[in-house]
């Protein structure tokens, strides 16, 4: 009696295919597990191992006796599975947001760097890179695991994502993730604001004072001393507030 013969073994390999099919489509979305640096033989490999250990908690789906049908069911399980990596990606781009408005409103965009996923200039990159170590560091990878088997446990294999259940959690992410950016740049920004205000009074009483060329080394200077101190503050209270989205919203 084959494999495709036997009834039992038929439903376990259509349960490995697809919580295959939904944790590989999860990775690819996830912050960390998508990056480009990362080889995809090791993504693969990443969700093969996970497959076995959170199949257990799918059940057999039923109507995937074709293999159109079984198609189609894969189909709905990569969509749920980018659906949920997606939600951890919304809400961890606040980030991303908060490093632009860092870097515009503090003269440091204009630095030199290399452009890349991250972000166009270097200080998002550094806050970026810095954040995801953070969240590796602060059980990152468990938790994911974890949002993994909920989502296994609370929406059966072979079901399509309902929009109507969804949206309003994708517009909730996206306020809450507006609002942590301007939390976490709001220093820079007051700061920045301050010192152009600080300066045009300057220029106002000192006409014959050449504001701009002290103002401009000054504020990039202020700028970075303040990125040295607030740093791990924001990384810190970044990475709490997703691995928070992670433990309660979802899925």
């Amino acid at each position: 009696m084959t494999a495709l013969t036997d009834p039992d073994m038929a439903s376990l390999l259509t349960v490995l295919l697809l919580t295959y099919c939904r944790v590989q489509a999860c990775l690819l979305a996830l912050p960390a597990f998508s990056m480009r640096g990362l080889p995809v033989r090791l993504r693969v490999a990443l969700a093969m191992s996970l497959t076995p250990l959170l199949a257990e908690f799918a059940a057999p789906p039923a109507g995937a006796e074709s293999l159109p049908d079984l198609s189609m069911l894969c189909a709905a399980e990569i969509v749920t599975g980018l659906a949920l990596g997606g939600l951890v990606r919304l809400f961890a781009f606040a980030l991303e947001i908060a490093a632009s408005a860092i870097a515009a409103t503090a003269s440091l965009s204009q630095i030199m760097g290399v452009a890349n996923e991250f972000s166009p200039h270097p200080i998002g990159n550094l806050l970026h890179l810095a954040g995801l170590a953070l969240l590796m560091a602060m059980g990152y990878p468990l938790l994911v695991c974890d949002l993994l088997r909920e989502s296994l446990a609370l929406r059966p294999v072979g079901g399509w994502p309902v929009i109507a259940e969804l949206m309003p959690t994708v517009l909730g992410l996206i306020r809450r993730s507006f609002v942590l950016a301007m939390l976490l740049a709001a220093p820079f920004i007051l700061g920045g604001f301050l010192f152009q205000a600080l300066s045009g009074m300057i220029s106002k009483v000192m006409p014959a004072l050449p504001v701009m060329f002290i103002a401009a080394p000054g504020a990039i200077l202020l700028a970075l001393l303040a990125l040295v101190l607030l740093t791990p503050s924001i990384l810190s209270v970044w990475a709490d507030a997703v691995l928070n989205v992670m433990a309660a919203d979802l899925p």
